[in-house]
């Protein structure tokens, strides 16, 4: 039986799938907590701008160290017993927040947030690809990826309503311990009777992922797409409260709108694209005009710059799925180097969300939110000149050359 029919008969791959977007979703949720509860965190522990961006995208750091060891070593273990070991550092991390009493050592606890995440993140092309046929693997990847925008949307809208901000780590460390035995009992790297992926050394997984000029490409795009996402997600809210005198609650839900947005738009462009059989026209095309939308959302009245947030998360939102498709569309990756594959754009896509932020764009703009804010759309703008760059890898294309291939035989 051909392995795609396998996949789309099964419906277990729904339930893998819901399960990938509850790990996602936990955790997202401690990361943006941290953003939410900034008016108390930065006075209490006496925190630079620097530093609170540090702490903020400490989570993603691990996927700058891990993302490509993961990735090799999913191919060659399976995903589900390295994202279960990941878990239990995550778990620590998230728990135990509340017992922070200075800059390092919350930046510890939030790096090890970051690990169950990162380890999945890193092979979700890869499970998805395990379990869903190729015109649904966009599709699939677009709905894993609300969960991201949903998390950030429950943390920025919630967490200042704990009372304390102890309430709100302990609350988080308990919904990810409950995802983490969903997970030991639920998940399966493949549909029953599916082929098993050929067991090659680590190296050899790297070796192939690493040769692929392409791929570095979409890691690229990835890297300035995140610098984009994580800049203005998480220097928003304050941002709101500092510049224009908005409570931080309100000022947390107005940010959450541009979560919101990327909800809209992980599930509706990937579906727009899986269906009319094309990618490259939601990559550059919406870059642009998501750099431009980005800036004037930060200049426009209230009322209007909501608009405009919701506007440019579904932009946003649109990309990721998108790009992260492309190691189980390339010819020379596929599922079999996937997982190595899906750690190298993770890692350039981490550094971007952690490095560009911290070591580049909050230096540059110091205190100065309006020209914060425009970095942010220039990093937009390169992530759709590098597009350019990639190949058309959407269902007609593939079709086509499948056809070509057939007449030169």
């Amino acid at each position: 039986m051909d392995d795609s029919i396998k996949t789309e008969s099964s419906p277990y791959r729904w339930v893998i799938l819901s399960i990938m977007w509850l790990t996602t979703f936990v955790g997202v949720v401690p990361q943006f907590q941290i953003s939410a509860l900034a008016y108390r965190i930065i006075p209490e522990l006496n925190l630079t701008a620097g530093q609170f961006s540090l702490i903020l995208t400490a989570p993603m750091l691990p996927a700058v160290i891990f993302s490509l060891a993961a990735g090799a070593l999913a191919d060659r273990f399976g995903v589900k017993k390295v994202v279960a070991v990941g878990f239990i550092f995550s778990i620590i991390g998230v728990y135990f927040r509340y017992a922070a009493n200075s800059f390092l050592e919350l930046f510890i606890l939030m790096f090890l947030t970051g690990i169950s995440i990162t380890l999945l993140n890193a092979n979700a092309a890869k499970l998805i690809g395990s379990w869903f046929p190729k015109e649904q693997i966009g599709t699939a990847l677009g709905l894993y990826f609300t969960a991201a925008g949903v998390g950030i949307t429950v943390s920025l809208s919630t967490s200042a309503l704990f009372p304390t901000t102890k309430s709100a780590y302990v609350t988080a460390g308990y919904i990810m311990i409950a995802v983490w035995i969903i997970w030991m009992a639920f998940i399966k790297v493949k549909p029953q009777g599916a082929p098993d992926f050929p067991v090659m050394p680590v190296l050899k997984y790297i070796g192939v992922a690493a040769r692929s000029s392409r791929l570095w490409l979409v890691g690229m795009a990835l890297m300035f797409i995140m610098a984009t996402n994580m800049a203005f997600s998480g220097f928003l809210p304050n941002a709101l409260h500092e510049a224009k005198g908005i409570d931080p609650v309100a000022a947390g839900f107005m940010a959450s709108l541009f979560s919101i947005g990327t909800i809209l738009g992980s599930i509706f462009l990937p579906f727009l694209s899986d269906r009319i059989g094309i990618i490259k026209p939601f990559l550059g095309p919406v870059a642009f005009l998501g750099g431009v939308t980005m800036y004037l959302s930060w200049l426009a009245p209230l009322g209007i710059n909501m608009v405009l947030l919701v506007f440019v998360g579904i932009l946003v939102g649109g990309i990721l799925p998108l790009l992260l498709s492309f190691p189980m569309l390339l010819p020379e990756i596929g599922p079999v180097y996937a997982g190595t594959a899906g750690g190298l754009i993770a890692t350039l896509q981490l550094l971007g969300a952690v490095f560009i932020p911290s070591f580049i764009l909050a230096p540059l703009s110091g205190q100065n939110y309006t020209l914060l804010f425009m970095l942010c759309s220039m990093c937009f703008l390169i992530m759709g000149v590098i597009s350019l760059f990639l190949p058309e890898l959407g269902s007609k294309a593939r079709a086509k050359d499948a056809v070509s291939m057939v007449k030169e035989s």
